[in-house]
């Protein structure tokens, strides 16, 4: 019987150990930092590293206007860091239970600055529905000098959060800056080649590029995987009378059949897509850098066939 007791007892203090040591407390357990798109992801990423764990769901559609189910809430309540983007961005945010002390609203350094929109047609993004473009405009990252300030609130709650890394969090960020900075740096050269044109774009989502870069673009609501209808056609040939731009923007690749009519009208197509949601291949600046090429190959055609025009072989 004592032999069976000591060997119960011996047992038992093995699985107490076991249990002690799987214990969280035991555990080097990362910060778990919330963002509501993938930009903030990216970035929050790419200052982070591996000393946190980001919690970004999967989302269909524009993370703008998603709805997080209670489940979803409840990891946002209890992650450690809340990256919001601001600028009126994810309202359901002001619509549940979140904790103020750990939401960092990365674009209120420059809220004198956001913009407002200037209309209200309703249409549709994916699978949520149809909506209305209306109050704040929340792009504010397709702006390069406005997402390095969005970077720079990450960096410094991640810091405030993580003091002991604070080393590597400013290499991190030293280098999406340099990264961000570049960016901002190609899109200048880009402008300055375009400014004296107006740019259509198919949706009214690229305000920040338009305000950054002193551009001028006029906004339509297209879908990429729409065939536009006749009344939009009309309107596309009213705008291109008055303003021959020669160049459209879009979110994503269009349908064949509309590059095609947009070909017939002398129209370029060039996809700068936002970004807002994860990718299905590549990354932020991967996407960015690909939004930058396109749009430069874009001016560069259309003014070869202006010098073809202007001075025929």
């Amino acid at each position: 019987m004592t032999r069976f007791l000591s060997i119960l007892i011996f047992i038992f203090s093995l699985s107490c150990t076991s249990k002690n040591e799987n214990t969280p407390e035991n555990e080097a357990k990362k910060p778990v930092i919330a963002v509501v798109n993938y930009p903030l992801y990216y970035f929050v990423k790419s200052i982070g590293g591996d000393h946190i764990t980001v919690y970004f769901p999967s989302i269909e559609g524009d993370p703008a206007y998603w709805k997080p189910s209670s489940k979803q809430v409840i990891n946002f309540q209890n992650a450690d860091l809340i990256i919001a983007n601001g600028a009126g961005y994810a309202k359901w945010m002001g619509k549940v239970s979140l904790p103020s002390s750990k939401i960092v609203n990365t674009s209120i350094s420059f809220e004198d600055q956001w913009i407002e929109a200037n209309e209200g047609l309703a249409h549709s993004h994916g699978p949520q529905g149809e909506h209305v473009h209306k109050e704040t405009v929340s792009t504010t990252w397709l702006n390069f000098k406005f997402a390095t300030k969005q970077a720079e609130s990450i960096h410094s709650a991640l810091v405030d959060l993580l003091p002991g890394h604070s080393q590597a969090l400013n290499e991190n960020f030293e280098q999406l800056q340099k990264n961000l900075g570049d960016l901002d740096k190609r899109m200048e050269e880009i402008a300055n080649s375009i400014r004296a044109r107006q740019v259509i774009a198919s949706h009214p989502v690229y305000q920040y590029l338009e305000s950054g870069y002193g551009l001028k673009i006029i906004s339509k609501h297209w879908e990429p995987d729409e065939m536009p209808n006749d009344d939009q056609w009309n309107g596309l040939k009213e705008t291109i009378k008055d303003h021959p731009l020669g160049i459209m923007i879009w979110e994503d690749e269009p349908l064949e059949e509309t590059k095609s009519m947009l070909n017939d009208l002398n129209v370029l197509v060039a996809v700068f897509n936002p970004c807002a949601n994860t990718p299905e291949t590549g990354d932020f600046m991967g996407i960015m850098n690909e939004n930058l090429q396109q749009l430069k190959q874009a001016i560069n055609a259309k003014n070869h066939q202006e010098s073809a025009l202007v001075n025929p072989i």
